[in-house]
């Protein structure tokens, strides 16, 4: 499922192409980063850095560095591509470019070795303040801000099929009530259809009832009340108000939908065009805000991240360069450039305000719903969560246990798997 790959740590396994290509330097960047200025050198700055975009990004990267060295002619830009893991095992073994651009799941490893440079300390506050504060936690790593997006995107939201639903109500409860007026389970028609064992779809409840996987220590927080709310209401939907298919893996549920014996669909950005390619009159809209405590569900998101490296540290010039392509390089002129032709959702407010955007009402309602995310926890320790969750949740569906109860072990899994962890100073097991 490739789609699923591309979304999360928890179905990570391997990603994009596994060749390495040295790409040669270009002249590169920006209108609206002002020039180099200061006393002229004898040699041009050069920066280096490394990706692991598809080959459709890489032409819009070399466009974008481009235009910033010709408005900064002192500097040069060159760019390094790998497959996405095969740039993890070069950060382990490799000395580090001045620059890397990566999937946020990098922060995660990046921040533990000790060759990069926290981004808290290269951009200013106000530049920061400029981006969502859902997408800076994609690459937040206890507390510490280690890279800055270029785009945003990879979230879950509500899908709807306009053939059968004209209203999507704002809350839980009204939804739910609607639901069950679609659902007519003696003929295989229910209200809603989704991936409700998986626990990267629980995710978007816990935050609505008011819990987060991590603490901000990054410690497991799974024993609370409010993941207690968030399994009994992902209970409820199937068990109490059987408003879901009682058996469905990501394929089947998309296929519910997709053949029209679904109403909703909760799906990510990356199943749209798999929709229109079907025939499917369908609109998207807001995941609906949590009836008990009126807050809107968090749906987990990921980009594309800027990280510093400790050699573009090494003298004042050369930091100052790095951080003026990185700011250029997820600057609103850039992420326009992302919008336009690749259709990436801008990580910054001022995009989102984008006429494109505006003239859209799927994409007006993907920006909103992403507006409401939370970037996926790239620490470590997110790991354990994973292996954690998903026995508890399944427990939890199939009536073989108390929300209560499959929150204790959950945190109990979790706990250990941390501890032995930090204890060896090696990765948990991936599930």
């Amino acid at each position: 499922m490739q789609h699923l790959i591309r979304v999360s740590l928890l179905l990570s396994a391997a990603c994009l192409l596994l060749a390495a290509c040295s790409i040669a330097p270009r002249k590169a960047v920006a209108p609206d980063v002002v020039a180099a200025s200061g006393t002229p050198a004898a040699q041009p700055i050069l920066l280096t850095y490394w990706e692991e975009e598809g080959d459709d990004g890489d032409v819009l990267l070399d466009s974008l560095a481009t235009e910033f060295m010709r408005a900064n002619p002192r500097v040069k830009v060159e760019r390094v591509h790998f497959g996405y893991e095969e740039l993890l095992d070069k950060l382990k073994t490799a000395d580090v470019p001045d620059l890397v651009r990566c999937l946020s799941d990098c922060a995660g490893p990046l921040s533990q070795s000790g060759r990069f440079r926290p981004a808290d300390d290269i951009f200013d506050r106000d530049f920061l303040e400029r981006f969502f504060p859902g997408a800076l936690a994609a690459a937040t790593v206890t507390g510490t801000l280690w890279g800055i997006p270029d785009n945003y995107g990879n979230h879950l939201m509500l899908i709807y099929n306009k053939d059968l639903v004209q209203d999507v109500p704002g809350d839980t409860d009204a939804w739910i009530a609607q639901l069950k007026t679609l659902t007519q389970a003696d003929a295989r028609q229910y209200g809603l259809s989704y991936y409700w064992q998986e626990p990267y779809w629980l995710m978007s409840w816990l935050g609505g009832f008011g819990g987060w996987p991590l603490d901000e220590r990054d410690n497991p927080t799974l024993d609370t009340q409010a993941m207690i709310d968030a399994l009994l209401f992902t209970r409820s939907l199937k068990l109490e108000h059987q408003v879901v298919p009682p058996e469905v893996d990501y394929d089947v549920a998309f296929d519910y939908f997709k053949q029209g014996l679904a109403a909703y669909l909760i799906d990510g950005d990356w199943s749209l065009d798999r929709l229109r390619d079907a025939g499917v009159n369908f609109g998207v809209a807001p995941l609906p805000r949590v009836s008990a405590t009126g807050v809107d569900p968090t749906p987990l998101t990921s980009g594309k991240f800027w990280f510093v490296g400790q050699s573009a540290g090494q003298d004042a010039t050369r930091l100052d360069a790095a951080r003026r392509f990185a700011e250029f390089m997820t600057s609103p002129r850039a992420q326009e450039r992302w919008l336009d032709k690749a259709g990436r959702l801008p990580s910054a407010v001022e995009v989102a305000k984008s006429p494109k955007i505006a003239a859209s009402p799927i994409l007006t309602a993907e920006m909103t719903q992403l507006s409401r995310g939370r970037g996926l926890p790239p620490a470590p320790e997110m790991r354990c969560v994973w292996s954690a969750l998903r026995p508890g949740l399944e427990a939890v569906l199939a009536d073989r246990t108390t929300p209560a109860a499959a929150a204790k072990a959950m945190q109990a899994e979790a706990v250990a798997c941390v501890e032995k962890m930090r204890t060896k100073d090696t990765p948990p097991q991936t599930r």
